[in-house]
């Protein structure tokens, strides 16, 4: 069982989802806000093909890909016009125990929204103001019940001249806690853009 962030898709912004991948080929996907009596919807089968885990959401028309290779669960979602990414976190025993037998209780606990209450910026690289570097860099980690930022991990880079920047700023941000233990998943996107001197 995963908890999961979904990104990318302009309409809905970041979801929060939990995947449970059966050892059957079953593949059941539970948002926030649904139905609490049938909180599960069942998704394709997934499948390995060389290397890869894939399954599809027939409601969204999404066809997610992940690397199985990777030390997170996570990859690249598609539709016809639009792609994102998905990132997670394996729900710790005792919550995936309790979700799955008792499959009609709301998974609400591991979906709530984090709430930030620091949200560093940045500093441009001075370098790269002097080279006129553009860029972006999506980093997703995992947030405990402090708050705390823990284990980021870039999934997109453009240039290395902003990784650093980008770390800082995700360090030096908190988010509220809540009780109960655990982690749960989140991305931040940072983009870098020079204005223009008229």
């Amino acid at each position: 069982m995963w908890n999961c962030i979904l990104y990318g898709d302009p309409e809905t912004g970041d979801e929060r989802v939990i995947f449970n991948f059966g050892p059957d080929g079953s593949t059941r996907m539970a948002r926030p806000g649904e139905d609490v009596q049938r909180p599960w919807s069942p998704l394709s089968r997934w499948e390995v093909e060389e290397g890869q885990l894939r399954f599809t959401d027939s409601r969204t028309q999404r066809r997610f890909a992940a690397q199985l290779g990777r030390p997170t669960l996570g990859g690249e979602w598609r539709t016809l016009t639009l792609f994102g990414g998905w990132w997670c976190s394996e729900a710790e025993a005792e919550v995936a125990s309790g979700l799955l037998t008792s499959p009609t209780g709301p998974p609400t606990a591991m979906t709530q929204p984090l709430i930030p209450e620091v949200m560093a910026t940045p500093a441009y690289p001075i370098r790269a103001v002097r080279e006129a570097k553009q860029g972006r860099a999506v980093v997703c980690f995992e947030v405990d019940a402090t708050g705390t930022v823990r284990d980021p991990q870039f999934i997109e880079l453009t240039d290395e001249i902003f990784r650093g920047p980008s770390l800082d700023a995700l360090m030096l941000s908190r988010y509220q806690g809540w009780s109960g233990g655990g982690h749960r998943p989140a991305c931040r996107s940072f983009v870098y853009v020079l204005d223009r001197i008229y």
